[in-house]
């Protein structure tokens, strides 16, 4: 079984090489893919300098640039990393072990600890359903989801334009009765910012709702 892990990358010349270095330094070797999504920063020559896979374009925003990655992957299940945000080394190991236990598992959602600044340590309910989702957002946006299925639904919507089109995603899995798993245990660092598309999309939480 093989796995993806695909960087969305915006002008994070910063973080970029942390995100990069955690997907290569899985405990399992993996398929690495970062699609620059027309930076304006170095972030594209420091992809360049890792074994990655690399897709450029020009900017179309963060549901385009993961479908590109979707386009591009070879994996059996793809996780989505954040070009800010850091996997922990052990996280595919952990995902494959639950994949290998049952092959009609479509999503795979680890929990996770935010750094920078915040400190909180989020660790998911025990496999949520659609109706838990209608109340909030149950996952986070880092999750291995089965390529068959991501094509299935056409990957990300690119009209999630506040944001949460992770979200938005689980609900056209769920609805097409994709089969949800998550893992109490923290497999990810999600980066808190003072400013970031999540405090954005927070924003705009009923324009978001409406459009899902």
């Amino acid at each position: 079984m093989k796995i993806t892990i695909g960087i969305a990358s915006y002008n994070q010349q910063d973080f970029l090489p942390d995100s990069i270095e955690s997907a290569l330094n899985q405990t399992v070797s993996c398929e690495v893919i970062c699609c620059n999504d027309g930076s304006t920063d170095n972030s594209l020559e420091i992809a360049k300098k890792y074994p990655i896979k690399i897709v450029d374009q020009v900017n179309k925003g963060l549901a385009s640039a993961r479908n590109s990655i979707l386009m591009n992957a070879t994996g059996d299940y793809i996780i989505f990393l954040d070009s800010d945000d850091i996997l922990l080394p052990n996280c595919v190991e952990k995902i494959l072990e639950i994949a290998k236990t049952n092959s009609n598992i479509d999503i795979i959602s680890p929990s996770f600890k935010c750094f920078g600044k915040g400190d909180d340590t989020i660790i998911l309910m025990p496999n949520p359903t659609i109706e838990d989702f209608k109340i909030g957002n149950r996952i986070g946006y880092c999750q291995a989801i089965k390529r068959e299925a991501l094509l299935e639904v056409g990957g990300y919507n690119p009209k999630m334009v506040w944001g949460a089109e992770d979200y938005d995603l689980t609900f056209d899995l769920l609805k097409r009765g994709k089969k949800l798993v998550t893992i109490p245990e923290v497999l990810w660092l999600y980066r808190t910012k003072e400013n970031s598309m999540w405090t954005e999309t927070a924003k705009h939480q009923e324009e978001f709702m409406n459009q899902i």
